[in-house]
């Protein structure tokens, strides 16, 4: 268990605030983090639904080792301006965010799903 105030998940800065939930400390913050984010997803969507459905041309142009080297890009970024912040979620939260939300279907729908050609639903 974390003592004292947390600590801005975008500029480090101590919040003070009623909530111990709160991982910003201005709108400022949460919104640039938040850019960040999505921006940095929607490079990584089409390399790698392409990785996935384009197998052979993905393999030959070593997109997997393409998509590590984004990622290791993003690590230094993040190193440099934001040292010892993080912004991506852990991923047993990150994988129930996505259960919870529905974009995941749970259990072995998905394999069935998968193997069927049918959608999650019966």
């Amino acid at each position: 268990m974390t003592t004292g105030h947390p600590c801005c998940k975008e500029c480090g800065n101590r919040i003070t605030a009623l909530r111990r939930s709160k991982a910003f400390c201005s709108p400022q913050c949460r919104q640039t983090f938040n850019n960040r984010r999505m921006a940095r997803g929607a490079e990584l969507y089409d390399l790698f639904r392409a990785l996935r459905r384009e197998r052979s041309e993905a393999k030959a142009l070593n997109l997997w080792t393409q998509i590590c080297r984004l990622e290791k890009t993003w690590q230094d970024q993040d190193e440099a301006k934001r040292p010892g912040r993080r912004s991506y979620t852990a991923p047993r939260k990150a994988l129930a965010n996505l259960v919870d939300k529905g974009s995941i279907p749970r259990g072995e729908t998905l394999v069935r799903s998968y193997f069927t050609g049918r959608s999650g639903g019966r």
